[in-house]
């Protein structure tokens, strides 16, 4: 069997090179701005670790007798006393 060329794929068969020039203005996908990362720590760092005004709604709140209201805790275990039907019940 004798296969010849005919030269009809040669000028398909070349591969054209993309030597496009990137726009210097765009930042590249693999570099990030971080400039304000050092701004944004130091205010981080500068937040309270606790809310007074939260810590002393939480003490109001465990001194009183009805909180949470009865209403709650029944939800509350009724969705424990359905989970425990599953799997875990005894």
């Amino acid at each position: 069997m004798d296969i010849q060329s005919t030269g009809a794929f040669d000028n398909v068969s070349k591969v054209q090179k993309n030597i496009s020039r990137r726009d210097p203005t765009v930042p590249r996908t693999d570099e990030q701005d971080f400039s304000q990362t050092d701004a944004l720590r130091g205010a981080l760092d500068n937040l309270p670790r606790s809310r007074p005004e939260k810590i002393e709604q939480a003490r109001e709140l465990v001194g009183q007798v009805d909180y949470p209201p009865a209403q709650t805790i029944r939800k509350i275990s009724d969705l424990l006393a359905v989970k425990m039907k599953g799997p875990l019940a005894l």
